[in-house]
C-alpha cells in the first residue's frame, strides 16, 4: 500500500512538472506568434531580425532603438527600411554604392515616429563597412528637420545607426 501511494504521489509531481513547463513553452510559443502576427500586421512582407543576421538599430535622441523586422532589400527597390513596432527607419542606397568603406550622403531619409509623425528631409551620412558574397553592413547617422505632426519635434537626431542585410546575387 505504502509503495502505491508512494508511486502515485511520484507520478503526481512528475505529471504536474512536465505540465508547468509546457505551459511555459506553450506561453512562449504564444509570445512568438504573437509578434510574428504583428509584424505581418504592421509591415507586410517584413522578414523578422535576428542578432547574427538581417538587422538595424540605432539611437534615436540618445534612446536606444531596435528594428524587429525588416523589408527585403533588393536593388530594385533601393531601400533599407527597418522596422520597430509602428516606427521606422528608410535609408535610400544605390548598388554601386555597396563598397566597402564608401562614404554616401544622407539628405533625403523617411523617418516614421510615433511620437512625432512622418519626418524627412535630414542631413547625414551612410558608411559601408563590409561587403562579402552574403551580406552588406554598414553604419549610419542623420538628423531630421521637419515633422509632419504639428507637436512634432525638429531636429531628431539619429546616431549610432548599424544595419546588416543580404546581399541581392
Amino acid at each position: 500500500m505504502k509503495k502505491l501511494v508512494l508511486t502515485l504521489s511520484v507520478l503526481a509531481i512528475m505529471v504536474t512538472i512536465i505540465s508547468c513547463n509546457g505551459g511555459a513553452q506553450n506561453d512562449a510559443k504564444n509570445l512568438a506568434s504573437q509578434i510574428q502576427t504583428t509584424i505581418k500586421e504592421t509591415a507586410p512582407g517584413s522578414i523578422p531580425t535576428t542578432a547574427a543576421g538581417l538587422t538595424m538599430r540605432a539611437k534615436i535622441d540618445g534612446k536606444e532603438w531596435q528594428a524587429n523586422a525588416m523589408m527585403p532589400v533588393t536593388d530594385r527597390t533601393g531601400r533599407i527600411v527597418g522596422y520597430h513596432d509602428k516606427d521606422y527607419i528608410s535609408l535610400i542606397y544605390n548598388r554601386k554604392d555597396l563598397v566597402q568603406g564608401k562614404k554616401i550622403k544622407i539628405s533625403s531619409v523617411d523617418f516614421v515616429n510615433h511620437d512625432n509623425g512622418i519626418c524627412g528631409g535630414g542631413d547625414g551620412e551612410m558608411t559601408i563597412t563590409k561587403v562579402d558574397s552574403d551580406w552588406v553592413e554598414g553604419t549610419f547617422f542623420f538628423t531630421v528637420n521637419h515633422c509632419s505632426d504639428e507637436k512634432g519635434k525638429t531636429n531628431i537626431k539619429v546616431t549610432d545607426g548599424f544595419f546588416r542585410f543580404p546581399l541581392e546575387k
